[in-house]
């Protein structure tokens, strides 16, 4: 795989802690309606663990200051199948959305080139954005909306995009 571009780094512990502390109101309610356990008081360090934990590629992208911005990244969960995650702040997102779309880019195109056949991801389907993101700035196909599959009901929205594509 190539290096990576100059504004994304390896993603560290600190810059999880960081970012989950400043989680999206969005991401903090996605996350409560896919994993068991963050029914209460939401909790960024406890968060940042998991994130820390997953497998597989991830990356985080900078500020000019050095403040990151978002991390993210892809986990095996199949042989040649791997599943997205992603956290980032609000301002984050307001004013480094075209690096942040580049920089997922970047590194899908490097998993596909290199032996993953395909990438997915979900997301609650009341998050639009998100969900146009997907397919907008990700080239992502849609393959539907599961009714009723979050934990409290939500309906969830997924994408992937395969290799050759």
């Amino acid at each position: 795989m190539t290096r990576f571009p100059a504004n994304l780094v390896a993603t560290k512990a600190f810059d999880l802690l960081y970012l989950c502390e400043r989680m999206r109101p969005d991401e903090i309610e996605q996350l409560r309606a896919f994993f068991p356990g963050f029914d209460g008081d939401y909790d960024g360090e406890t968060v940042a663990k998991m994130f820390i934990q997953k497998s597989g590629p991830a990356f985080t992208l900078l500020d000019s200051d050095g403040t990151p911005v978002c991390a993210g990244g892809w986990e095996s969960i199949a042989e040649g199948v791997m599943q997205s995650w992603m956290v980032g702040t609000m301002a984050g997102w307001e004013q480094h959305w075209r690096s942040i779309t580049k920089g997922s880019r970047w590194l899908m195109d490097s998993l596909l080139a290199n032996g993953v056949r395909r990438l997915q991801t979900n997301a609650l389907a009341s998050r639009t954005e998100a969900c146009r993101w997907y397919v907008d700035g990700l080239k992502m196909q849609p393959e539907g909306v599961w009714r009723g599959f979050g934990r409290q009901g939500q309906d969830v929205a997924f994408f992937s995009r395969l290799a050759g594509e």
